[in-house]
């Protein structure tokens, strides 16, 4: 039987994202597990195909970055875009899941809301990449938490995010935000699944999520979309409640992954 520190919590990270975005998670979780967060964004950056992405291309991608570490059995984590791969992983390679953790997941972009959401963010990524930024932090940040830095510090972090994120896929994944659904997905997932939702996520607003996986478990945090900027410690302990048969709260709504 293999013990729960010789399994790996994958982490996925959504449209925008990397893998760095995860560091302060990481930094709780890796006190009592490996971890493993897959940056398929570098992965799509240098293929060659011409063909559209789909999200199971995407999924396939943290899947071959997941073995080329020598694993074939892990915990995993999603957020936002990357919830909606993990659903996926979930279903389509069953055996290698143990337990599921969505965060601010949506199940498919032809949502109306959503739908009109992507729609700007992909015409100001080609547009106005500081206005696509200054809406991504409005809107993906909690009002308290945004009001905590003053203009000058917005205008850094905003010029910092620009200069380091590479452009060249951002076209392509917020295309597969618009394409992708993983209704049918998520009926077929065999995991225990917790289900994170955000008090204040006006990317992914918490009813999107609340049904995505049925009967998954669900908690709120006190957040905005970005969690893992905002309540790392708090969405590390939550995983490694769900994933290690813990429940630190007193609702009492999580079970333990068997």
């Amino acid at each position: 039987m293999i013990d729960d520190k010789d399994l790996p919590i994958v982490l996925v990270h959504g449209t925008m994202g990397k893998s760095e975005d995860w560091s302060r998670v990481v930094e709780e979780l890796s006190n009592s597990r490996s971890v493993i967060r897959p940056n398929y964004i570098e992965r799509v950056a240098g293929r060659n195909s011409t063909n559209e992405l789909a999200i199971k291309d995407l999924a396939d991608e943290v899947v071959v970055a997941v073995r080329a570490e020598g694993k074939r059995r892990f915990d995993l984590v999603g957020g936002s875009l990357g919830a909606a791969l993990a659903t996926c992983i979930a279903a389509e390679y069953p055996e290698m899941v143990r337990s599921l953790v969505l965060v601010s997941g949506f199940s498919h972009g032809s949502d109306p809301r959503l739908n009109l959401q992507f729609k700007l963010w992909l015409h100001l990524a080609r547009t106005d990449k500081v206005a696509f930024t200054k809406l991504l932090l409005v809107s993906g940040l909690s009002p308290g938490f945004l009001s905590a830095f003053d203009e000058p510090t917005l205008d850094g972090i905003i010029e910092n995010f620009i200069a380091s994120t590479d452009w060249r896929p951002v076209e392509e994944i917020i295309r597969v935000d618009l394409s992708l659904d993983v209704r049918e997905y998520a009926r077929r997932i065999m995991s225990p699944a917790l289900l994170i939702t955000a008090m204040h996520d006006q990317i992914v607003p918490p009813a999107y999520s609340e049904n995505l996986i049925p009967g998954a478990k669900t908690i709120e945090l006190d957040s905005g979309h970005l969690i893992f900027l905002e309540k790392p410690v708090e969405l590390a302990s939550a995983i490694l409640a769900f994933c290690q048969g813990r429940v630190p709260w007193p609702s009492g709504t999580i079970e333990a992954c068997t």
